[in-house]
């Protein structure tokens, strides 16, 4: 394990502790992170464990003064030993709140929490997975356990109560707290068409189309770069696609950065094909960095870009509906990129303030222990 003390300051703060998968990198780590930053703000003391192993945020969290525990648990379910962990976990430091975030820590956590008794137990979905049946029933049963199930977009909550999964009187929708990069800084320069992505490299973030689109874009005579910003396991599969492609010059791969936004204002475009996206926090980041953005028609997309003003929305995360929307973006040219960047600055700079969210937690949490008291025990 790996742990930080919190502060004497804290001691009597009631305890909530954030359970997630892992923190290493991706949106829900972010949005961890965001946490840690303002945990000073909040009137509980904040916690922060990992079923599995941690990496460049846990790090970062822990550097910073964050109460953080890596728990090296198997990340897969069931796990009987990430259930037991967390349960000694909690009956060693009785929080008033347990928060799980994500599929796993929603099983192993939510168990746990029910089985510790903890006052206050909230599941959190961070996407609309094509569950069957089974897993159907299996989340439905885990999310009895849970007095509030959160979905990080209208989108996601409503796919909640749709599926059968959590009951509408326990759903939620809480959008995740953005921590917006500074707008300042480096401008695109030159010619050259850039384009942006920030995220996990796999399967869902769908990057592998966006070779194909850079090679049409080129083969209409723009002059196209492709930026992508992060790490996974479909890196080589990019590298070998473009090469095979001849794009080699034309397709960039940056890696993992811990300031992605340092390289997103130098783009004119930001694009995010995913297949699936619960609410898309790199593209509300890359909003707050004046950007204009390309995202696909899922999850929470069309209750933060409003199409054709602060970005565009396209049907389907295929390479004719991208192709076709770079084109358009491409047309307006720099200076009109500029301005529709800063009105999607605009349009989120207030929207996901971390110190609104948690000040909608904390009345959520309350909410809770109103319910369960006047109920007798369970809410």
């Amino acid at each position: 394990m790996q742990g930080h003390a919190c502060l004497v300051s804290d001691a009597d703060k009631p305890i909530v502790v954030h359970v997630v998968t892992s923190l290493d990198f991706g949106g829900v780590e972010s949005h961890m992170e965001t946490l840690a930053t303002h945990a000073g703000e909040s009137s509980m003391r904040l916690m922060f464990c990992a079923i599995g192993g941690g990496g460049a945020v846990a790090r970062r969290m822990t550097a910073a003064g964050a109460d953080v525990v890596c728990m090296y648990k198997p990340i897969r379910l069931p796990s009987l030993s990430a259930i037991a962990g967390l349960y000694r976990m909690f009956r060693r430091t009785r929080p008033l709140v347990v928060h799980t975030h994500g599929a796993e820590a929603n099983v192993c956590g939510l168990i746990a929490a029910w089985l510790a008794r903890v006052p206050v137990r909230v599941g959190e979905e961070i996407g609309m997975p094509d569950h069957g049946r089974k897993a159907r029933a299996a989340f439905g049963a885990v999310y009895r356990l849970a007095h509030r199930v959160l979905g990080i977009s209208q989108a996601v909550a409503d796919w909640l109560i749709a599926s059968g999964e959590a009951p509408a009187r326990k759903v939620r929708r809480m959008y995740n707290p953005v921590e917006l990069p500074d707008a300042r800084g480096q401008a695109p320069v030159g010619d050259v068409f850039r384009i942006g992505f920030v995220g996990r490299l796999e399967e869902v973030k769908n990057p592998l189309v966006l070779i194909d689109v850079i090679g049409k874009l080129r083969a209409e005579g723009i002059d196209a770069e492709l930026w992508l910003i992060g790490d996974g396991s479909q890196r080589v599969p990019l590298q070998q696609r473009a090469t095979q492609a001849g794009l080699t010059a034309s397709v960039v791969l940056h890696g993992y950065q811990a300031d992605p936004a340092r390289l997103v204002r130098q783009c004119h475009v930001y694009v995010q094909p995913s297949l699936s996206e619960g609410f898309g926090l790199a593209f509300v980041e890359a909003m707050g960095c004046g950007v204009p953005v390309i995202v696909t028609a899922t999850g929470g997309a069309a209750e933060i870009v409003q199409d054709g003003v602060t970005g565009w929305i396209v049907p389907r995360p295929d390479e004719p509906s991208l192709t076709q929307a770079l084109l358009r973006a491409h047309a307006l040219g720099p200076q009109r990129l500029s301005a529709m960047g800063c009105a999607s600055r605009v349009s989120v700079q207030e929207r996901f303030r971390p110190n609104t969210y948690l000040g909608e937690l904390h009345d959520l949490y309350k909410e809770v222990l109103r319910d369960t008291a006047i109920a007798g025990g369970e809410a």
